[in-house]
């Protein structure tokens, strides 16, 4: 199974390549991709296929996730979590037999230290051979629904 993690903030949008560790957790590992929300559709869709590329399955599992978390907010250039969060729309993108399946998130917001939910009623679907634009407007249109 290939995973990518996606969150839409202050005119940016932030890719990345979620691993499966040997524990079962989906983590977020490298590439991170940062894109402007302007660029083209094509652009997004061929960036988040060069992220899908990179996900894979057993990788090691975390033992310091203060550090793990570090590594993340330098990467996205915030100094905690709550303020990444704060204004954050997330989606996951995953390719399920032929098809890529993008499930956009509610963010519960500071009572719930701005964990995400999914919003499974509104996922939706697209082959994993549509054209790159194609992924980039789907990747669009997942980042409306969320809440």
């Amino acid at each position: 199974m290939k995973r990518a993690g996606t969150y839409k903030r202050e005119q940016k949008i932030y890719l990345n390549a979620m691993s499966k560790t040997t524990m079962g957790v989906w983590i977020g590992t490298s590439p991170r991709i940062v894109v402007d929300e302007t660029e083209p559709p094509s652009m997004k869709g061929k960036y988040l296929r060069d992220v899908l590329r990179h996900s894979r399955e057993g990788v090691s599992h975390p033992t310091d996730w203060d550090s793990f978390l570090k590594i993340f907010l330098k990467e996205v250039g915030v100094q905690s979590w709550n303020k990444f969060a704060k204004t954050a729309l997330t989606c996951t993108i995953t390719l399920e037999g032929d098809r890529l399946a993008f499930l956009p998130y509610r963010n519960s917001g500071p009572k719930d230290n701005y964990a995400f939910v999914p919003l499974n009623d509104r996922k939706i679907t697209i082959s994993f051979d549509a054209s790159d634009e194609d992924l980039g407007l789907l990747l669009e249109k997942a980042f409306e629904a969320c809440e």
